[in-house]
C-alpha cells in the first residue's frame, strides 16, 4: 500500500550555499514544502533494498533490486529477474545506468552478470567474473566495471579486457565533465591516466579509506562520499563539504537540476545542500529506512531515494499545507489575511498566527484559554482586527492582542465572522446577531433585519469602487448605501440562500453562494450564475480569489477549482455550456479537501501572487506560477501491452509497419501509461483510431481502451497524456495494426459468390481493381518526388539563412551567433579571443565609375582572397555591404593583428585586371580582442572603433585597438 506523507524535516543549518542558484532555476523549497510518497513489496516491489535507480529517455524509472529490476510507469512494477529473456546469471541487481550516447540502460550484478536494455530487447553481455557494484560506459565507449573483491575492469568495445586495480573492492566509477575518470575503492580513491589507475595523493585518512560514492558539482568540483562525509576536490585539495558530516558515512551523490547537492548515508538517512543550508530527512519523519542505497532525480526533477527498506520519492506537489507539524497553533483554520507589512495571518481555531519567510509565529492570547479566530481585516493602524468565535472582537497591533468590543460592551453576539474598515476608520462588524458600525468607542450601532438586513447571521462583507458595502448573510445578499440596504433577488432566481465571500472588481462582482458562483454586472445590475448545471462539481462555495494568469480560485467541501475566468464569462453567456476546471485535493499535495466557510477570509491571495484557503488540515498555498511550469511538461506516453480477446496483453515489436490481429479475435485491448510521476493517477488521457473515427475520445484516467468487432482493414491508434492543468501535447504514441477478415469477411469467399453469380461482373472488379492499385503506386511515386523536392528546398533554404547569396560566405546571422559562443567560452575557459571587421577602401568609388556589377565581383573576389588567407580555425563571414568580419578563437591580440597585416598584403597586392581595367582594392582592418570587453557587444565595438581609426589614419592599414588612457 502506498503511504504518502506530509514531511517535517530537520533544519541543521542555515548556512550560505556555496554558489547561487543560477537565475533561470525556478525558486526552490525548503525540504518541509515537499510531498511524500513510499512503495514496497506490498506496491509491487520485488525486493525492499532498492540498490540502483534508474531514467531511460522514454520515461520510465528502473528500480535494481536483490530479486530482480523492476520497471515502473507511476502505477505498476514490471518485474523482469534472470532468464532467457534478460540473459542474466542471477536477479540480484546492483548497477543501473543509462549510457548517454546509445541511451541504452545497463544492468548488473551478481555472478557477474551484465545486460543492455533498449525498449522491450534485452541483449546480455560477458559477464564479469564477481558481482558488479556499478557498470557504466564511459565517453570513449569503454565499458567500465566495479567489482566486488575482483578489481576495476576496462572493456573496450573489441571486447579485450583491463583489470587495472585488482584485489580491490570497486563501489562506482564516474567520468568528470573534463572526462577525467575516477573510480570508488575500498582502498581509496584513484583516477585514470595513461591507460592506469593512480592514486589520489592525500594525507588525508578520508580519501585513503573507502570511498563509496562520487559526483561532481554544479561548478565542475569532485564530490567524494567517503566514511568520513564528502570532500570536494578543487585545485588538487580536499576540502570537507560540510562539518556536521564529517561523521557520516556517505552511500551515494546526487547533484540535481538546480546545483543542490543529495547526500544518502549507511545509517543517518538523507541530507540536502541548498541555499536552505544542510537539512536532514531520516526515519523519525517518514523515511523507510535511514540506509541509504540509491539517489535519482527524475525528469520532473522528482527525487527518488533507494532503501533498504523500500522506495521513497519527494516532489513538489502544486500544494502545500502550513499546520502544526510545522509550528501552526492549530490545524482547524478557518480564515487568512495577507496583510500589508507582508506577513499572512493565519486564524485557526485554537489561535492566531503570523506566517513571515516560511516561519510561523503563534500569537499569544490575552484570555486564559486560546482564542478561537473566524475573522481578520487589517487596520489602517497597521494592525490586525481579529473576530472570534466566543470572545467578540480584539485587535492585534503586532505585539500582543487585546480586547476591543464583546457583547457586555456593545456587540449583538461574541461571534464575529466578517469585519471590514472603511477609508474613514468607520469598522463593520458582520456578527451571528446582526451588522455592527463602529465609528469608535463610544458610537455603535447594530443593524438588523429590522432595518432592512435580509438576516442577521452575517458571513462576507466587502465594498466596491461606488462605496457600497456587500453584506453576505445566511439568507442572502444585501449592499448597504446611502443608509439604504438593497436586497438582490438569490433565492427568486437561483435558490440560493448563504453567501460565503465576495471577489469586488472593478466593472462586476463574484459571489461564493451555497447554489454555485454568481455574477451581478454594476453597469447593468444583470446577476448570473455558474452552478452544477454547467458542471460545477459542488453546490457550496465558500471563497472566489483570482491570480495574475486571470484564474478564478473557488474553495469548497470537496477540494479547490481553479477556473479561467475568460471561460466563466463565456460560460455564465451560454446556457449549454460545460465548464473546463480543475479540482485540486489531497493527491495535490492538501492534506485535507475540507476547505473551511462561513467565516472571512476562507481564501485570499498574498503578496506574492500565492493563493492561501483555510481547511480543516491547515492552511494550504498554492503558487499559481508553479501550476504553469507544470503545465509546460509533455509527458511521455508507453504502448504497454496489446491484448486480444482474453489472452493476456503482450507488447509486439511496435517498430514493425503493423501488427496483424488474427480474424477470430473479436475484441483488442491496448494498455497505456503516461510517464508522469508528480501524478500519475491524475493523468488524463485521449486516444484516437484512424481508420475508424479520426477525432480524438477523452479517456479520463483510464490507461486501457477497448475496441470490439471492428471491421477488416488497417488502423492507427493514437494516445496522448497530459496532467489535469496542462494542454493536451501534438505529439502522440502509436503504432499501425491490421485486423483480417474472418473467411465470410474474405475477398476469396466474396469472389467465389461473384464468380457463381456473374464471372463477366467478377472480371470488370478484379481489372478496376488493378486499375487502382496502378494508381496507389503512381501516386506513392509521386509523392516520394514531392517528398524529395521539398527536402532539397529545405537544405537550401537552411544554407540561405546562413550564408551570404553574393559571396557564399556565412552571413551577419551565422557570425552574430558564433561570436556570442565562441566569447562566452572564452569568458568561462579563460581563453583567448580576437575579432578583426575587414572593410574595402572607397569602395563606393568603384561602383560609382565601373558599375555595381564590377563592385560585386570585387566584394566576392576579396571574400575568396581572405577565405584563403584566413587561418582554418578562423570564422569568416560577410558582415555586409564591403564589410567582412573574422572571429580568430584561441588568437591573441598580437596574433589576430599579424593575421590581418597578412590579409591587408595579400588584398593590395592582389592583381584585380581581370575584373576591370585600372582597378586596385586596398582595405582598412580593426581588430580587437576579449581581453578587455566586458560583453561580445562591447568587443565588436572596440574592433569596430579601430576600424574607424584605420579609415581616419588614411585607410589601407591595420589598427589595433587601444583601450582610451583614463
Amino acid at each position: 500500500m502506498k503511504i504518502i506523507l506530509y514531511l517535517a524535516i530537520s533544519l541543521l543549518s542555515l548556512s550560505s550555499f556555496a554558489n547561487q542558484v543560477p537565475k533561470n532555476i525556478p525558486s526552490n523549497v525548503p525540504l518541509s514544502h515537499y510531498f511524500a510518497e513510499t512503495w514496497d513489496t506490498r506496491d509491487g516491489l520485488p525486493h525492499n533494498s532498492v540498490n540502483a535507480l534508474a531514467q531511460t529517455p522514454d520515461g520510465y524509472v528502473w528500480v535494481g533490486t536483490w530479486e530482480g529490476v523492476a520497471r515502473f510507469n507511476g502505477r505498476t512494477f514490471k518485474l523482469f529477474t534472470r532468464g532467457v529473456l534478460t540473459g542474466l546469471p542471477d536477479s540480484g541487481i546492483r548497477s543501473l545506468n543509462v549510457d548517454k550516447a546509445t541511451q541504452q540502460l545497463y544492468v548488473a550484478g551478481s555472478r557477474g552478470g551484465i545486460s543492455v536494455v533498449e525498449r522491450e530487447r534485452w541483449q546480455a553481455l560477458k559477464p564479469a567474473q564477481t558481482m558488479v557494484n556499478f557498470a557504466v560506459r564511459s565517453g570513449d565507449g569503454a565499458l567500465w566495471l566495479a567489482l566486488e573483491d575482483g578489481g576495476l575492469v576496462r572493456r573496450t568495445q573489441q571486447g579485450d579486457e583491463q583489470n587495472l586495480l585488482p584485489n580491490v573492492s570497486a563501489y562506482q566509477v564516474f567520468e568528470q565533465q573534463e572526462g577525467r575518470i575516477w573510480a570508488a575503492t575500498n582502498n581509496g580513491l584513484y583516477y585514470y591516466e595513461d591507460g592506469a589507475m593512480h592514486s589520489a595523493d592525500s594525507d588525508n585518512s578520508a580519501i585513503t579509506g573507502a570511498i563509496y560514492s562520487l559526483a561532481e558539482d554544479r561548478d565542475g568540483a569532485l564530490l567524494v562520499g567517503t566514511e568520513q562525509g564528502v570532500w570536494r576536490y578543487v585545485n588538487n585539495e580536499f576540502t570537507l563539504l560540510h562539518n556536521a558530516l564529517a561523521d557520516d558515512s556517505v552511500s551515494s551523490i546526487l547533484v540535481d537540476f538546480r546545483g543542490d547537492i543529495w547526500l544518502g548515508t549507511i545509517n543517518q538517512g538523507v541530507f540536502r545542500f541548498s541555499e536552505y543550508g544542510l537539512e536532514k530527512l531520516d526515519a523519525n519523519v517518514g523515511l523507510p529506512s535511514n540506509r541509504i542505497l540509491s539517489l535519482l532525480e527524475d525528469n520532473e526533477h522528482s527525487i527518488w531515494i533507494g532503501t533498504n527498506g523500500g522506495l521513497f520519492r519527494l516532489r513538489q506537489a502544486p500544494f502545500t499545507t502550513v499546520n502544526t507539524a510545522r509550528g501552526l497553533s492549530g490545524d482547524y483554520v478557518r480564515s487568512v489575511l495577507s496583510h500589508t507589512d507582508g506577513a499572512l495571518y493565519i486564524g485557526t481555531s485554537n489561535g492566531l498566527n503570523r506566517y513571515t519567510q516560511g516561519q510561523v509565529e503563534q500569537i499569544s492570547s490575552p484570555l486564559d484559554a486560546p482564542i478561537s479566530v473566524l475573522s481578520l481585516t487589517s487596520s489602517q493602524r497597521g494592525g490586525v482586527y481579529v473576530g472570534t468565535y466566543t470572545s467578540g472582537l480584539m485587535y492585534f497591533d503586532g505585539q500582543r492582542l487585546t480586547t476591543v468590543i464583546n457583547r457586555d460592551t456593545g456587540l449583538p453576539s461574541n461571534e464575529v465572522r466578517a469585519l471590514h474598515e472603511q477609508a474613514d476608520g468607520t469598522l463593520w462588524i458582520g456578527t451571528a446577531g446582526g451588522l455592527v458600525r463602529m465609528k469608535n468607542a463610544e458610537e455603535v450601532t447594530t443593524l438588523t433585519d429590522k432595518q432592512g438586513l435580509p438576516g442577521n447571521f452575517i458571513m462576507a462583507l466587502a465594498q466596491d469602487k461606488q462605496q457600497r458595502l456587500w453584506i453576505g448573510t445566511g439568507v442572502g445578499v444585501a449592499f448597504y448605501h446611502q443608509g439604504q440596504f438593497t436586497t438582490l433577488p438569490l433565492r427568486e432566481h437561483f435558490d440560493a440562500d448563504y453567501a460565503f465571500g465576495f471577489l469586488v472588481q472593478d466593472d462586476a462582482l463574484w459571489m461564493a453562494t451555497d447554489r454555485g458562483l454568481l455574477h451581478y454586472d454594476y453597469q447593468s445590475h444583470r446577476l448570473r450564475k455558474l452552478g452544477r448545471e454547467q458542471g460545477v462539481p459542488v453546490d457550496k462555495l465558500f471563497a472566489v480569489v483570482n491570480d495574475k494568469y486571470d484564474h478564478l480560485w473557488l474553495s469548497s467541501n470537496r477540494g479547490v477549482i481553479r477556473i479561467s475566468q475568460a471561460h466563466v464569462m463565456a460560460s455564465l453567456d451560454s446556457e449549454d455550456a460545460q465548464l473546463e476546471f480543475t479540482l485540486f485535493d489531497e493527491g495535490d499535495g492538501m492534506l485535507s479537501s475540507q476547505a473551511n466557510g462561513g467565516s472571512q477570509y476562507p481564501a485570499v491571495r498574498h503578496h506574492d501572487d500565492s493563493v492561501w484557503i483555510a481547511t480543516a488540515r491547515g492552511a494550504a498555498v498554492v503558487d499559481p506560477a508553479k501550476l504553469v511550469r507544470m503545465a509546460s511538461v509533455s509527458l511521455p506516453v508507453s504502448i504497454e501491452s496489446i491484448g486480444f480477446d482474453d489472452e493476456q496483453g503482450f507488447l509486439p515489436n511496435l517498430d514493425k509497419t503493423s501488427l496483424t490481429v488474427p480474424s477470430e479475435a473479436d475484441r483488442l485491448s491496448i494498455a497505456y501509461a503516461g510517464l508522469g510521476f508528480i501524478m500519475p493517477e491524475r493523468i488524463e488521457y485521449q486516444t484516437k483510431l484512424k481508420g475508424f473515427d479520426d477525432n480524438w475520445i477523452n479517456r479520463g484516467n483510464l490507461t486501457l481502451t477497448e475496441y470490439t468487432n471492428l471491421p477488416p482493414g488497417n488502423y492507427e491508434f493514437h494516445v496522448r497524456a497530459r496532467y489535469p492543468y496542462s494542454e493536451w501535447p501534438a505529439s502522440a504514441a502509436s503504432f499501425h495494426f491490421t485486423i483480417t477478415p474472418k473467411f465470410w469477411q474474405t475477398l476469396s469467399f466474396k469472389v467465389a459468390m461473384i464468380v457463381v453469380l456473374a464471372l463477366a461482373l467478377f472480371t470488370l472488379y478484379r481489372l478496376r481493381f488493378l486499375h487502382l492499385k496502378r494508381s496507389e503506386a503512381q501516386l506513392k511515386l509521386r509523392v516520394q518526388a514531392q517528398t524529395r523536392s521539398l527536402a532539397e528546398q529545405a537544405k537550401a533554404f537552411e544554407h540561405q539563412a546562413t550564408h551570404d547569396q553574393l559571396t557564399g560566405v556565412a552571413n551577419r546571422r551565422a557570425f552574430d551567433k558564433w561570436l556570442i559562443a565562441h566569447f562566452e567560452q572564452a569568458k568561462q575557459q579563460q581563453q583567448p579571443l580576437s575579432l578583426a571587421i575587414i572593410d574595402i577602401d572607397h569602395f563606393k568609388n568603384i561602383n560609382d565609375k565601373y558599375s555595381h556589377m564590377v563592385g560585386d565581383k570585387v566584394i566576392t573576389e576579396v571574400a575568396n582572397l581572405i577565405h584563403h588567407c584566413a587561418p582554418q580555425e578562423a570564422m569568416f563571414a560577410r558582415w555586409g555591404g564591403e564589410e567582412f568580419t573574422l572571429l580568430l578563437p584561441g588568437f591573441s591580440l598580437h596574433e589576430a593583428q599579424v593575421c590581418a597585416e597578412r590579409i591587408r598584403v595579400l588584398i593590395s597586392g592582389h592583381d584585380y585586371s581581370a575584373l576591370a581595367d585600372g582597378v586596385h582594392i586596398t582595405v582598412s582592418i580593426g581588430v580587437a580582442d576579449s581581453q578587455g570587453a566586458q560583453d561580445y557587444d562591447r568587443m565588436l565595438a572596440q574592433a569596430d572603433n579601430a576600424l574607424y581609426q584605420a579609415k581616419q589614419g588614411g585607410r589601407n592599414q591595420v589598427v589595433v585597438y587601444q583601450k582610451p588612457m583614463p
